[in-house]
């Protein structure tokens, strides 16, 4: 049976932590070893792993300063001996026969990802499942195989069908060391990097219809609720990768695709921005040193999937923040 081992980072996470771990220990594939790095945690977060790992012994605890997840994961995959790698934060949860299939359906296609579905789960307990039309839009029409590379994809769409996270995914630890791909050391935005990459360069991509994972949303500790003091990282998370691509030679293969969810993300990433500072600051960026890097204009309308995107880019350029605050947003 092929090894599973589960990487989980966790700061603070004593609320959640507890069902995220029965969820791991109760998967019906038990060829596992997880990994839990306890990222100096100052709540109960270390005496919930203490017991967990007294009852379960594939378990393993590791502790480190507060370095942030990326660096945590980093740590795990050092001590990682599975022939897969998956990772999981420590405030969502798998379906109890996650890794199973995903287990059984990178064996059956020898794959170098494999890539399920998830719903999402707010503060509230409410469960939120997306329709998945957009991303069905970038599997060929004879139908999804059952492995492929991303440049088989209509329009390369490899930023399209899966978000850049790490939890939805299972990495062959071996293609993964081949590519010698680590995640930033960034407090949030540190998973795209890491992912857009290695889906960039794998060979083998199995893609599943079953949702097996669970996202919890819109929860305050969560860092992507807490980012606009380091709101830079989420513009050199995508500098990252576009040179990445340049280096291997894949930016021309994967450029439409690129742009398009770029400029998706500039606008979802401003919006998200809770504090003015961050929203003025992030507003300047895009229009000074994102355009300047990336020159999105120069494409046209005609080169995005959705006018409304590309649209609300070019009101960025043109306006300047109070305008667009005050008439750009109508």
């Amino acid at each position: 049976m092929a090894k599973v081992s589960i990487i989980i980072p966790i700061y603070n996470e004593e609320k959640y932590l507890e069902q995220c771990l029965d969820s791991i220990c109760g998967q019906t594939w038990k060829e596992t070893e997880i990994i839990c790095i306890d990222d100096g945690s100052t709540d109960n977060s270390p005496r919930i792993l203490e017991s967990y790992a007294k009852k379960d012994s594939r378990i393993k605890i590791i502790t480190q300063k507060n370095k942030f997840a990326g660096v945590a994961r980093n740590r795990g995959m050092e001590c990682a001996s599975g022939k897969y790698l998956a990772f999981l934060d420590a405030d969502d949860c798998y379906e109890p026969n996650m890794m199973e299939k995903m287990v059984w359906k990178a064996e059956a296609n020898q794959s170098d990802i494999v890539i399920c579905r998830y719903l999402e789960r707010n503060g509230e307990g409410e469960d939120i499942q997306n329709g998945w039309e957009f991303e069905d839009l970038f599997f060929k029409e004879e139908g999804q195989k059952e492995a492929f590379a991303g440049k088989e994809l209509n329009c390369a769409g490899i930023f399209q069908i899966a978000k850049g996270w790490a939890w939805d995914k299972l990495f062959r630890t071996e293609f993964v060391k081949e590519c010698g791909y680590k995640f930033p050391n960034f407090r949030s935005s540190e998973d795209g990097f890491f992912v857009y990459m290695l889906m960039a360069r794998a060979g083998r991509i199995s893609y599943m219809n079953d949702i097996l994972a669970v996202h919890r949303i819109n929860i305050q500790s969560s860092l992507s609720n807490t980012k606009e003091g380091n709101w830079q990282n989420g513009f050199q998370m995508w500098s990252m990768i576009g040179e990445q691509l340049r280096k291997t030679g894949l930016y021309e293969v994967y450029e439409q695709s690129f742009i398009n969810e770029l400029v998706y993300f500039l606008f979802w990433y401003l919006e998200s921005m809770k504090s003015f500072e961050a929203f003025r600051d992030c507003y300047e960026y895009i229009k000074h040193e994102v355009e300047a890097e990336f020159k999105i204009l120069r494409y046209g309308g005609g080169f995005f999937f959705q006018d409304e995107v590309f649209e609300w880019y070019g009101k960025v350029m043109r306006l300047s923040l109070a305008e667009y605050l005050f008439e750009g947003r109508r």
